[in-house]
């Protein structure tokens, strides 16, 4: 298949088995997405799989509840993946600063498009 057929064939998954995901496809998706390009290769992420399902619950609760209730669907995820920034290597912060772009955020972007369209075995 090509990309642009890949590309035309993404969607947003909102609804989720209720069976866990195995060890091996978490590994596999956060092998690709840990393989995405970020500027001068800074990797500025960390990923938390959160997967124990008390854990997982109060995790949606803190980040989904409120006054706006968006992504109510994360409370029937089986696994969420809490994506971290870090600090950028000093060569990228010094690009971000020069060219007045936050690098470390579209590099993140970048990580969590792979991770997300990575297709099951």
């Amino acid at each position: 298949m090509s990309f642009l057929e890949l590309v035309k064939k993404r969607y947003s998954v909102r609804n989720y088995k209720d069976s866990p995901v195995p060890k091996e496809m978490l590994n596999r998706c956060i092998e690709a997405a840990r393989l995405a390009p970020s500027a001068c290769n800074s990797q500025p992420w960390k990923y938390v799989i959160i997967d124990d399902p008390d854990l997982r619950d109060k995790m949606a609760k803190a980040a989904f509840e409120g006054i706006l209730k968006f992504n109510h669907f994360a409370f029937k995820a089986p696994v969420l993946v809490l994506i971290v920034s870090e600090r950028q290597k000093l060569s990228a912060q010094f690009g971000s600063i020069v060219k007045g772009k936050n690098f470390s955020q579209m590099d993140i972007g970048i990580t969590v498009e792979w991770e997300g369209n990575i297709v099951s075995p």
